[in-house]
């Protein structure tokens, strides 16, 4: 019996889990409609209401859309506590393949290979390699874009500190390099860097350099001290080196994902390709400064010159109330939300003019920012290879949360480093061995 591991933390009100959905009026009975979920920051930019009203022009199908308050994690469980309610919203984006794999695991979405084999929509050669089967042979989701991690950078912090912009390929110890400039050479006016308190900055070292989170037989690896250290150098950026602003600041600040964007005191940023969205942004994003864009710093060591990629993706409730448009407004979502959001898509089949319009669009809507060979050389041409960020196994929801939670403690000084990796261990192998 499958277990819905990514619920069992928490509890929520059934009566609040979204916001309150369109103030539009509903549609009448006899039109076509299909309900998905987004992020409530999302429901309101231009460019995802663009593509909803382009998908309606072109099918006749309207989408109602429900937004859900809170970001990251807390989205999350919202979207999933619906789900484990019953709920018949359709389609479902997710994030990362640690909360997809947990919903798949949750057995919330509906196999989608037969119905579009009937439809006659071409997997393979519309999204192949990136169109995986899960581990039971089926395919619940069909993947809209990637993510692919770079290191921002604010080009009026350099420029008013005096320091020169950071150049690929380069190292972390550079990375602390140009914090220590900022630093000094700003007066203590600007932070050189800005880390969210939440994973895969927690252990980013670790993961960068391919540290399995999962030992052979299965249980928790955090013990490896690569772990360690990756988070005592999390804290140490902070703490030692006031390079970036504490866990407590952050928490005071209520800091959430989209802080860099509109701050005009902080360097350097790492983050995925997306963010470009909210930078080439003036109108959500208000700001007075452009940016920079390069690969992400490595460690020293050729097994650490990796580089982080993740997918979003796109599945149907297995309880939706509009399995057709679901269909439709998925496939067709599937191909073209890069157009909109400015992202990266996973698609084999694009011509010369689609991959172009890649990083073309993103560059000149940058005001000159970055250009497309800075995209390039930033995110594709780096040199690097893949590695995952996510935690992808057993009672990983719950894995990733024990770190985050333990970690808290650490970097507000209420328990010391060994005290932290041990109960991340053994609250880990807790979990593994119920999941089990």
């Amino acid at each position: 019996m499958k277990k819905l591991l990514c619920i069992c933390l928490f509890s929520f009100s059934f009566s609040m889990l979204f916001a309150s959905g369109n103030a539009e009026e509903k549609t009448k009975s006899d039109e076509r409609v299909v309900t998905t979920v987004c992020r409530s920051t999302y429901a309101n930019q231009e460019w995802y209401q663009q593509m909803n009203n382009d998908f309606t022009k072109e099918t006749g199908i309207i989408v109602e859309v429900e937004p859900t308050p809170g970001t990251g994690d807390d989205n999350v469980l919202k979207v999933n506590v619906d789900l484990l309610a019953g709920g018949d919203i359709d389609v479902i984006g997710t994030l990362g393949p640690r909360d997809y794999e947990a919903r798949v695991d949750a057995d919330f979405f509906a196999p989608l290979e037969d119905i579009l084999k009937e439809k006659n929509i071409d997997v393979a050669g519309i999204w192949g390699k990136y169109a995986q089967k899960s581990s039971d042979g089926h395919l619940y989701s069909l993947p809209y874009k990637q993510e692919i991690f770079c290191m921002y950078y604010n080009k009026k912090v350099f420029d008013e500190a005096g320091v020169e912009y950071p150049k690929a390929p380069w190292t972390w110890d550079d990375f602390e390099q140009k914090c220590e400039e900022i630093k000094e050479k700003s007066n203590g006016k600007a932070f050189g860097s800005f880390f969210q308190f939440d994973n895969p900055w927690l252990y980013l070292r670790a993961a960068q350099a391919g540290i399995p989170f999962y030992k052979a037989d299965g249980t928790c690896n955090f013990d490896d001290p690569a772990f360690a250290q990756a988070l005592q150098w999390y804290k140490y950026l902070s703490d030692e080196k006031d390079y970036q602003m504490g866990v407590k600041e952050l928490k005071s600040k209520n800091v959430e994902w989209d802080y860099y964007a509109t701050q005009d005191d902080l360097g350097m940023f790492l983050q995925g390709n997306w963010y470009t969205r909210l930078l080439n942004s003036d109108t959500d994003y208000p700001k007075d400064w452009k940016y920079g864009i390069v690969s992400v710093p490595t460690g020293n060591s050729e097994d650490t010159k990796n580089n982080f990629v993740s997918m979003g993706y796109l599945s149907i409730n297995k309880n939706a109330a509009h399995f057709d448009e679901a269909i439709e407004y998925l496939t067709w979502r599937a191909e073209n939300e890069w157009k909109y959001e400015g992202g990266i898509p996973a698609l084999v089949n694009l011509n010369d003019e689609e991959k172009n319009m890649i990083f073309q669009a993103t560059a000149e809507a940058s005001n000159g920012s970055i250009t497309v060979e800075d995209l390039n050389n930033a995110l594709i041409n780096n040199g690097l290879g893949i590695v995952q960020s996510d935690i992808i196994g057993t009672a990983c929801f719950e894995y990733n949360n024990i770190i985050k939670e333990e970690a808290e403690s650490y970097c507000y000084g209420s328990q010391d480093l060994d005290t932290t990796i041990n109960n991340i261990v053994n609250r880990s192998n807790e979990a593994i061995s119920n999941a089990k």
